[in-house]
C-alpha cells in the first residue's frame, strides 16, 4: 500500500510540476501573439495628440530599464505590466487634450494592454513592486501639479510616456523572442 501511495504522490508532483512550467511557459502566449500590435496603436494614439517637441531630459529612467532587461522574464513581465498602470493612472487626470482620443487611448491601455498583462504576471509568484518606478511617475505628476497641469506639461509628459511605450516594446520584444525558445 505505501508503495502504491508513493507512486501515485510521485505522479502527481510531477503532473503539477508539469502544469506550472506549461503555465509559465504559455501564461503568456498574448505578448509573443497580440502585445506588438496593441503597443502599436497605443504608439500611434500618443503621436496623433503630439503637439509641439520638448525636450525631457533627466526625466526618463533609463537605468531603471537597463536593470530589468537583465532581470528575469518574470519580473519584466511583471514590470510591464506596473508601468501601464502607472501610465493609466497618470493619464486618469489629462483634461488638456482631445477627450475623445484621450478616452481611446486609456481604453486600449486599460482594458487590453493592462488587463493582459496583469493576466501574464499572474504565471508568476508575486513580488514586490518597484519603489523607483513608483518614484519616477510620482515625480511625473509632480511636474504636472507644479505646472498647473499646462498644456507643455502634458507635452512632457506625453514624451516620457511615449519614451516608455517605445522601451517596453524593446522589453516585450525580447520577451517573446525568449518565450519562443
Amino acid at each position: 500500500m505505501n508503495a502504491k501511495m508513493n507512486a501515485k504522490q510521485m505522479w502527481l508532483c510531477l503532473f503539477l510540476v508539469f502544469c506550472s512550467v506549461q503555465t509559465q511557459c504559455y501564461g503568456c502566449n498574448w505578448i509573443t501573439s497580440h502585445y506588438r500590435i496593441i503597443s502599436g496603436e497605443t504608439l500611434t494614439m500618443l503621436r496623433k495628440m503630439e503637439g509641439q517637441t520638448v525636450s525631457i531630459t533627466g526625466l526618463f529612467p533609463h537605468r531603471l530599464y537597463t536593470r530589468i532587461e537583465k532581470s528575469t522574464v518574470a519580473d519584466q513581465v511583471r514590470f510591464l505590466a506596473e508601468v501601464t498602470e502607472q501610465i493609466v493612472k497618470l493619464f486618469s487626470h489629462a483634461e488638456k487634450w482631445d477627450t475623445r482620443e484621450l478616452d481611446h487611448l486609456q481604453n486600449i491601455l486599460e482594458s487590453r494592454q493592462l488587463a493582459e498583462l496583469k493576466h501574464c504576471a499572474e504565471a508568476y509568484p508575486a513580488t514586490r513592486r518597484s519603489s523607483k518606478l513608483r518614484k519616477h511617475f510620482m515625480e511625473l505628476r509632480k511636474i504636472l501639479k507644479n505646472a498647473n497641469y499646462s498644456h507643455n506639461s502634458w507635452e512632457r509628459i506625453r514624451a516620457v510616456v511615449k519614451t516608455h511605450l517605445e522601451r517596453m516594446d524593446l522589453m516585450a520584444d525580447h520577451l517573446r523572442r525568449n518565450f519562443r525558445g
